[in-house]
């Protein structure tokens, strides 16, 4: 009976396939084309379980309303006052330098003005970030989305002036003011590219006080990394053949999907320049419009789609301490802003195929896509061995460390914590990704451990350079120390 009615199932099933494929034709489709932004609730429909993993990520959440939920600074009538030692008029010790307050569920910042000290309130209209620290974001008469000067500090708990701890400079309150003047300072001129979803800045003046923009997502959303959604939403509506013969092309054949970018599928520099598009901030530093027209995955008249010609572009210059894209003494990338530069730097990525999110996941950013995988531990170093197979069984031998321990994992000495975070308001050290490096304790000796940290000192800390010379000329010979 069970057979007769499986058969039955099997067939009835058959039958409907066999007329929706006879109704319905696949649609060859061009690799190059033009498309429109049509917004991530149109990716929704198709892909529940992937939006529902964007939807929580720090990428989602990047830029939105300020809300009890959305707003992580202490609104409940806070107040920041100078540091003491930039305190320099009475006022200054009895008065704070900014107001923070909500009322009838909108949040504002007020601060005091140099010339009278009368508290100017100024409306958040957006908070930037939550996981390190929120940045808020004010609506001026000329359209300008201007930076307001103070964040709110995670780790800290309280607020600070973000550009002077970045610059190391005195805060004021004439400078917090000042602040708000600089060019840059116009939010949705700038850091809007990166925080929301194809911003369109459509007028501005030269002074950036006058600006007209638009974008289709608050936040990091699909179309900013797959590229604009129109002609595959198009595609596949309603055509059923296409959409399985893209799932047999894609997943059987390896072959990318229609009309939308997908960075496993791009070639090699399309793919990463969907990362470093915005985390490779010293690409722009010698090619500065080239974000503007940069689109991921496809070729329309007037963009461009691959980056990777800018990635190592602007040179990396000894002891740079240019905030965010500081160097080390011995020239290696040092800010937080060189972490994707690090990464291009290394043979890993020039001679091999690593990717990013082969340990980044890519839709809940902040996960690994293997648990462990982004610290030092048996996952991550059964990742190297996919391609350093002659190292499998030698771990102890190479690494001259216990297998286990600390110093016999491939982190601990090809990815030491050698690059600066102070977005958060206090310094952080997290691991470069110019994975190919090895300890070089003679250039440590030469420049000092404070210009040119080596992964043996920084465990090692009671030791001197000189015996780290002579273990690592011991274990792998004098040439490993080569500068």
């Amino acid at each position: 009976m069970r057979t007769k009615i499986f058969i039955a199932i099997f067939s009835l099933l058959s039958i409907t396939v066999i007329t929706l494929f006879s109704s319905t034709t696949y649609e060859s489709y061009s690799s190059l084309y033009d498309a429109e932004y049509t917004g991530s609730e149109s990716c929704k429909g198709c892909h529940p379980i992937i939006s529902a993993e964007w939807e929580n990520s720090p990428h989602a959440k990047m830029t939105r309303e300020p809300t009890q939920e959305s707003v992580v600074g202490n609104f409940n009538n806070g107040e920041w006052f100078l540091p003491e030692y930039a305190r320099k008029t009475p006022v200054d010790f009895v008065e704070p330098a900014a107001k923070m307050f909500e009322k009838n569920g909108e949040y504002f910042m007020a601060l005091r003005h140099p010339l009278n000290n009368q508290f100017i309130p100024f409306k958040i209209e957006f908070v930037i970030g939550y996981q390190y620290r929120q940045t808020y974001i004010t609506r001026e008469a000329g359209g300008v989305l201007r930076r307001l000067p103070l964040q709110w500090s995670v780790p800290r708990q309280d607020f600070f002036p973000y550009w002077n701890y970045q610059e190391k400079s005195e805060p004021s309150v004439q400078d917090l003011w000042a602040q708000m003047q600089t060019l840059n300072s116009a939010w949705n001129l700038f850091c809007a590219r990166c925080h929301t979803t194809h911003l369109t800045v459509e007028e501005k003046n030269p002074q950036h006080t006058q600006a007209k923009t638009h974008w289709v997502d608050e936040g990091i959303a699909c179309e900013a990394c797959h590229g604009p959604g129109s002609q595959h939403n198009n595609y596949f509506e309603g055509n059923y053949v296409n959409r399985v013969a893209a799932f047999v092309n894609s997943k059987l054949r390896d072959q990318p999907v229609a009309y939308i970018a997908n960075a496993p599928k791009l070639t090699k520099g399309q793919d990463l320049s969907v990362c470093g598009r915005c985390h490779g901030a010293d690409i722009f530093t010698t090619s500065t419009d080239v974000y503007r027209i940069y689109e991921p995955g496809y070729s329309r008249k007037g963009r461009t789609n691959d980056l990777s010609k800018h990635f190592r572009e602007a040179p990396l210059q000894a002891g740079r301490t240019q905030a965010t894209i500081e160097c080390w003494e011995d020239s290696r990338p040092k800010g937080i802003g060189m972490l994707f530069r690090s990464f291009v730097e290394s043979d890993c990525y020039q001679k091999g195929e690593v990717r990013c999110y082969d340990c980044h996941q890519a839709h809940d950013n902040k996960k690994p896509t293997k648990e462990n995988i982004l610290k030092p531990s048996e996952v991550s170093n059964d990742y190297c061995l996919n391609c350093h197979t002659n190292l499998k069984n030698k771990i102890e031998e190479h690494s001259f460390h216990r297998a286990g321990t600390s110093g016999s994992f491939c982190y601990d000495c090809h990815m030491p914590n050698h690059i600066l975070s102070m977005v958060s308001g206090v310094d952080k050290l997290l691991p470069t990704h110019t994975m190919s490096s090895i300890p070089n304790p003679k250039m440590s000796e030469k420049l000092g451990v404070k210009g040119s940290p080596n992964a043996c000192n920084d465990c090692h800390y009671k030791e001197s350079t000189s015996w780290a010379i002579e273990w690592t000329e011991k274990w792998w010979g004098k040439t490993v120390n080569s500068e």
